[in-house]
């Protein structure tokens, strides 16, 4: 399946956790990002003619695309068609909100383009944790964009949560997962805080301002998951849970490997075996598009068998569905599992992982080990002649 996704970089405030390639939100450059983004799609056009006549879903991120006014977005939208994006033919058209920007003029803009699938990033329902981790949001803004996205007819909403945020409890960020999942969402997303050391929070974090008690992490993630499978919100990624039908078929789509474009600065692509991006930085991009976007300024990654494997490995176990056993006679693994026997044997029996009709899946407190799990499993296969 081929997916395609625009980042828009613009935040009305960086989190003080963020490390993406984000700007502040900037009325002056809004028609030059816009008009940039719609010459590099013309450009991968170019490039790979018919790519966008096969597109199945499309997801706008960032950032916060809801700070990009409507009429820029439309722009870009009717860029997308004039190249053979049929939005009426998506399966999935996906945009990130955040509570800030999320009113009836900005919703109402997103559902008459055709974004049927909105994400909202919450993080936490606690005014504190809100303030210390730098969010530009109140709780009080966070409820009205859950009211009003929740009650909007023909919308799929997904809301997102952080824990295991410096100074949060088990039982607090258990009382946000209990709340959120209290309202009529077809989709809940909860991640763990990954402290960037180049991150304001990381540099507070190293001077001993703040501290991150890594021993919640289990607990937390643990009785949440706990929580969202006793409300039917059923977990098909280590972070991701979404009552049945609901699942996000553009995130599975990269889960599975398969292959996307990303237009806007530092958005990544993956087509045959390669992985590659345009300059993250936001003066570099500018200047790579108006180039004519040259191949020779994307940064490339040409994947070998090794870096394949591992990615098959890893990207199959974060999700429910597991790793099939048999879809590694891909790298030339035949008998798979009998050939990691031992590594397996091992995980089985700390009940960490389950294997059944030739598929590995992560169980219980494998979730936690996953990055263990996987990378003993890409070990014993990489020793295979």
């Amino acid at each position: 399946m081929l997916c395609a996704y625009i980042h828009v970089p613009f935040c009305k405030k960086i989190c003080d956790y963020c490390d993406f390639r984000v700007i502040p939100s900037l009325s002056r450059l809004y028609a030059e990002y816009t008009d940039l983004v719609c010459k590099q799609i013309v450009c991968f056009e170019e490039i790979h003619p018919g790519f966008f006549t096969s597109v199945k879903t499309l997801y706008l991120g960032g950032g916060t695309p809801s700070e990009l006014p409507p009429p820029y977005l439309k722009k870009i939208f009717e860029c997308l068609a004039s190249v053979g994006l049929k939005v009426s033919s998506l399966q999935e058209i996906s945009m990130e909100f955040n509570p800030e920007s999320t009113n009836e003029e900005s919703v109402a803009a997103a559902l008459e383009l055709g974004v049927n699938r909105i994400s909202l990033g919450l993080q936490t329902f606690d005014a504190e944790l809100l303030q210390r981790i730098g969010r530009s949001h109140s709780v009080e803004t966070g409820l009205r964009a859950l009211d009003l996205l929740t009650s909007t007819p023909h919308l799929q909403v997904n809301a997102d949560l952080m824990f295991d945020l410096p100074g949060q409890t088990v039982q607090g960020f258990l009382n946000d997962v209990d709340r959120l999942s209290d309202y009529p969402l077809e989709h809940i997303s909860f991640y763990g805080l990954n402290v960037s050391p180049r991150s304001r929070l990381g540099h507070k974090v190293s001077a001993g301002e703040l501290s991150i008690n890594e021993d919640l992490y289990e607990p937390m993630y643990l009785g949440g998951v706990e929580i969202l499978e006793r409300k039917v919100f059923g977990r098909y990624e280590v972070s991701n849970f979404a009552r049945q039908g609901f699942e996000s078929v553009h995130n599975q789509n990269y889960w599975n490997r398969g292959e996307y474009v990303g237009i806007g600065p530092g958005a990544h692509s993956f087509l045959g075996n390669q992985r590659f991006y345009a300059p993250e930085i936001y003066p570099r991009w500018r200047d790579y598009v108006l180039a004519g976007c040259p191949q020779e300024s994307l940064s490339v990654d040409c994947l070998n068998r090794e870096d394949k494997l591992m990615e098959y490995i890893w990207l199959s176990l974060r999700q429910s569905k597991g790793m099939s056993f048999k879809g590694l006679s891909e790298f030339g693994i035949e008998d798979a599992e009998d050939k990691a026997a031992s590594c397996i044997s091992k995980w089985v029996c700390k009940e960490f992982v389950i294997k059944k009709n030739g598929v590995l899946q992560l169980k219980g407190r494998g979730w936690i080990f996953m990055d263990d799990i996987v990378t003993d499993l890409a070990n014993a296969y990489s020793n295979l002649e």
